[in-house]
């Protein structure tokens, strides 16, 4: 049984894991299986964080299952048309499944109002969710409209494409912005302008609040 102070330790390894092996790798079912075990493991992590979720639970779960027969159904020899059905359906579901994801993450580390190791690996869990999350929008974008980004959408592979789109995330997620990967629709660049606030402003109150726990330990030993 692994020991509750280490899953969220583990569950960043292995978030961080999987970005670093997603680009290395070129078939699609194997980045497939990887993206599902990574929804399932942080899904687990999370039920256990939120005992007092039934309901959301459920629902979960729910999304969850869907993603997986999406994801299962998309890297099967189906016509061009229905591949873009069943990917579609895999990204709808995955975005608010990621959002709750994160949302309990969260619940999890401010209910306990202690400044824990476990509760700063959740808060950087969290951080890397929210730029997969976009990553999965901007996959959504891209299936609907190849020239949301400056990218040749067709002479990529559906693993290299994540891949790209999980690295302009992650670097519009944090303001970096190298320019490589450039956003070319209105609402591809809205989208992106909206991910670097949330970024700018995610680091602001989880730094606040951590400041507020420090402070509080030390004046209540």
């Amino acid at each position: 049984m692994l020991r509750a102070e280490w899953r969220f330790l583990q569950l960043t390894m292995f978030i961080g894991a999987w970005m670093l092996l997603a680009p290395m790798l070129q078939d699609r079912w194997l980045v497939q299986l990887l993206l599902q075990l990574f929804l399932l493991n942080t899904l687990l992590v999370t039920l256990w964080a939120n005992p007092g979720w039934p309901g959301l639970r459920t629902l979960m779960i729910g999304l969850w299952l869907v993603s997986l027969t999406g994801s299962i159904l998309a890297i099967l020899p189906l016509s061009p048309d229905w591949r873009h059905i069943m990917r579609s359906i895999e990204l709808v579901s995955s975005m608010p499944l990621l959002a709750l994801l994160a949302a309990g993450i969260l619940r999890f580390v401010f209910r306990r109002r202690q400044l824990t190791a476990d509760g700063i690996f959740a808060t950087v869990a969290v951080y890397l969710i929210v730029a997969l999350l976009f990553a999965q929008l901007y996959l959504l974008l891209l299936e609907w409209n190849p020239a949301s980004f400056n990218l040749d959408a067709n002479a990529r592979t559906p693993p290299q494409l994540q891949s790209d789109l999980a690295y302009f995330s992650l670097i519009t997620l944090a303001t970096v912005g190298y320019g490589d990967i450039l956003p070319v629709t209105e609402i591809a660049r809205t989208l992106a302008a909206f991910e670097a606030t949330v970024g700018q402003f995610y680091v602001a109150v989880v730094v606040a609040v951590f400041v507020g726990m420090y402070a509080a330990q030390r004046r209540d030993p």
